[in-house]
């Protein structure tokens, strides 16, 4: 799905005018005639060209597509779009904004804009779209003309398509319960299995290159936005339902008061990560809390919660079956970090936790 504004002149002041229309019908009739070993790997929706579904109006029907498309490539140039009789968040905005809730990884953006311009879009729900895409920051190129703007929409299709592949191709390698590393796990006892689960954790933290780490029985010193960050690790060796294997954890901040000699050497934490055999759910997350005050988000990792009064977080890792799928799941969550703008959060948190940590350990 290509998303932007139809009618719009690009660049604004174009003489003639070049609408954003016509470049989008000409880049859908290049790209749908791409030919990948014989085969027709893309089509490409944009509302111009799309056929009415009478069931629904046309903004549910740039929703559906939003959400269902592979791959979304928004064109921002600060035109939020149409807003409906009475609605304050444009077309354009709500497309972008559906998309990437419903799945961060699919969705890319491409500047145009010229906010400086005298031309540039300054409505309400213009201005909200701007200070939207500002805060999140998450332009992949940007394009000053027609053939500038095909060439990054095709690079951008390009690097989504390998991406995307890579993924899935990660997901793939995890299989079933019943074959391959899957099953010797499956075949391990829970406390060799829950030592093969934090192995894998500390590993995949330890692997990353762009970011030191060291690591110290369970706990593990990762840094995060320029700040030694203490994460501990945890396994949930069979599905969160069974007492005895989420026993094994049970609500491990009720012991970070013995991590004083760890903290004492970092700039902030402890955060508990905890790998799950099995999936896990919010409910099950704020019972591994204590209470259901604290902010749970489910995503593609599995469960990130945090208490905004003791500076709790715990990070859920779900399907931990192997060794790969626990490794993705965690890159998983580094990812989401950075989709998220969660990292600077994340990081002020484990601040105010050590601090509180640090006062109970010290008897204040």
């Amino acid at each position: 799905m290509i998303s932007s504004r139809c009618n719009d002149p690009f660049p604004l002041a174009s003489k003639p005018a070049v609408r954003l229309s016509d470049i989008r019908r000409q880049i859908k009739q290049k790209i749908e005639a791409e030919r990948l070993l014989g085969e027709t790997p893309y089509e490409v929706w944009i509302n111009e060209d799309a056929v009415a579904d009478a069931s629904r109006d046309s903004w549910e029907e740039c929703m559906s597509q939003a959400r269902d498309c592979d791959i979304l490539v928004a064109l921002f140039n600060g035109n939020a779009g149409w807003t409906g009789k009475d609605g304050t968040v444009g077309i354009c905005h709500a497309e972008y904004q559906t998309a990437w809730e419903q799945a961060p990884g699919k969705t890319f953006a491409i500047n145009i804009s010229e906010l400086s311009a005298p031309a540039a879009p300054s409505a309400a729900a213009d201005k909200l779209f701007q200070a939207y895409m500002e805060r999140a920051n998450r332009f992949i190129a940007s394009a000053k003309d027609a053939a500038s703007l095909e060439t990054q929409i095709c690079r951008t299709i390009a690097k989504a398509t390998i991406m995307l592949t890579q993924r899935g191709t990660k997901d793939a390698r995890r299989g079933s319960g019943y074959l391959g590393p899957a099953l010797e796990w499956n075949r391990l006892g829970y406390l060799e299995r829950s030592n093969h689960m934090i192995a894998a954790a500390r590993s995949s933290i330890a692997m990353t290159k762009s970011r030191k780490a060291e690591t110290a029985d369970r706990a593990c010193i990762r840094t995060v936005s320029d700040k030694q960050v203490l994460f501990v690790l945890g396994a949930v060796p069979d599905a969160m339902s069974v007492p005895a294997a989420r026993e094994m954890v049970g609500q491990p901040h009720l012991q970070d008061h013995l991590l004083a000699k760890h903290l004492a050497s970092v700039d902030g934490g402890p955060i508990h990560l905890i790998a799950c055999h099995k999936a896990a759910t919010g409910a099950q997350s704020q019972r591994m809390l204590g209470f259901p005050n604290a902010t749970v988000v489910a995503a593609p990792f599995g469960i990130y919660v945090f208490d905004p009064v003791q500076a709790i977080q715990l990070v859920l890792i779900s399907g931990c079956g192997d060794e790969i799928a626990t490794r993705h799941g965690i890159q998983k969550f580094l990812e989401w970090l950075d989709q998220s703008d969660q990292r600077e959060l994340l990081v002020r948190g484990a601040l105010k936790r050590k601090a509180i940590v640090t006062a109970l350990a010290s008897g204040i």
